[in-house]
């Protein structure tokens, strides 16, 4: 499940103190230095971040500021501690992680301070790090390949064979999306429904209640939680990263069918999906596609949701070749909405791709393959070694392996 945007009690927390010792660029003339004393933030998981800072100077300190940024990203924030100005000064600054101020749990958080005293002189901190997760726990942290995965109480040879797997996998999917080299990744894994709920994204409710999502992927962070150390939820959360890494630009809009889909086309859990569909269809019940652009929050629809992706996108692949799968993503990387990326690759808008599919699922009419997507003129994705790598007469044996068998 994707996602960019968890209420629970506050519980244990980390108090990381570090002393600074020569960690301050000092630009202040003599006699009127700052001077911080210590810096420290703590983690009251999963509510909020405190961060303090302890300071004096030869004149009254009248302003701190604090700048932090979460996951690497360029953009910093900053925020005023409030605090009594004064020649020693102690400060304290929240920062809520949960609702709608949601940070996921293993991102890499950054933060530094300028503070400035009543004379207008101004230092600023050396940054500091840390990781934000979870502190009743003792994480540890395992890379192969690009795939670092965070975990606890779960042997190291269990996760060491599920990464390698799973690294082994994007290896063999990035051709079909068109990617040469991998963005680094990094997976999260909670042992329980209980340790899920404090770490997943709230969404509503019934998704709370009915606990059916196994794992979350935040894209902007290039990171995935999941819960159990599961294969096909590894791999299934990696591909959403994948996705994004192959339609990352800003005016990228991709359905949450299309990315639930394509997610989906690398598990072995095509059975049970296809009996939810069947039993949709008898019963009149097949989601409209054209309002699958986003998970539904009812809980009567989710499962069918997920089973009508993958069923629709498994009919793109058989019945028009996964050739085309990069050169749909690459459309809408140009900022072509999804009814108009169809056209261009397919021929088919949204209402047709659902007609057609619903068609050939019913079996009332034989549907002919598409034309040749460079009859269409779609711009062609792969190059260097992903064309290489994936020649066309090869797509569907590589497509249908990867997929795994029964697929």
């Amino acid at each position: 499940m994707r996602v960019k945007a968890l209420t629970a009690i506050a519980l244990a927390a980390v108090l990381a103190l570090l002393t600074i010792g020569g960690a301050v660029a000092d630009v202040a003339a003599p006699k009127d230095t700052i001077r911080v004393l210590a810096a420290g933030h703590r983690i009251d998981y999963p509510d909020k971040l405190v961060f303090n800072l302890q300071a004096e100077g030869d004149a009254t300190i009248t302003e701190v500021r604090l700048f932090y940024s979460v996951g690497g990203r360029p953009a910093q924030v900053y925020g005023y501690p409030d605090f009594e100005p004064g020649l020693r000064v102690s400060t304290d600054f929240s920062v809520q992680t949960s609702g709608s101020s949601f940070i996921p749990t293993g991102v890499e958080i950054e933060y530094y301070y300028q503070i400035t005293n009543v004379n207008g002189t101004m230092v600023e901190t050396t940054p500091w790090s840390f990781e934000y997760r979870d502190p009743r726990y003792r994480w540890n942290s395992l890379t192969i390949g690009s795939l670092t995965v965070l975990s606890h109480d779960i042997s190291e040879r269990r996760v060491r064979r599920a990464a390698s797997d799973v690294t082994a996998r994007i290896e063999e999917i990035k051709p079909v999306f068109g990617i040469e080299d991998v963005h680094t990744m990094k997976a999260v894994v909670v042992n329980s429904s209980r340790e899920a709920r404090r770490s997943f994204p709230f969404l509503s409710e019934a998704s709370k209640r009915g606990h059916y999502f196994a794992g979350f992927a935040f894209e902007e962070y290039d990171l995935f939680i999941m819960q159990g150390l599961d294969t096909d939820t590894m791999i299934h959360e990696a591909t959403h990263l994948l996705v994004h890494q192959a339609a990352a630009s800003p005016l990228a809009r991709v359905p949450a069918w299309l990315n639930e889909g394509l997610a989906m086309q690398f598990e072995d859990r095509s059975i049970v999906r296809s009996a939810t569909i069947r039993s949709a269809a008898r019963a009149g019940r097949l989601l409209s596609l054209k309002n699958m652009g986003t998970v539904p929050g009812r809980s009567r629809d989710i499962s069918l949701f997920y089973a009508q992706a993958w069923s629709v996108v498994d009919y793109m692949v058989d019945n028009s070749g996964p050739e085309r799968i990069p050169a749909l993503l690459a459309e809408l990387n140009s900022g072509q909405r999804i009814d108009e990326a169809l056209v261009t690759v397919y021929g088919l808008s949204v209402e047709e791709l659902d007609e057609e599919w619903r068609a050939d699922l019913l079996g009332l009419t034989p549907i002919a393959p598409r034309p040749d997507p460079g009859t269409i003129g779609t711009a062609t994705l792969l190059s260097g070694a992903a064309a290489a790598a994936v020649a066309a007469s090869a797509w569907p044996w590589i497509w249908r392996w990867l997929r795994g068998p029964g697929q």
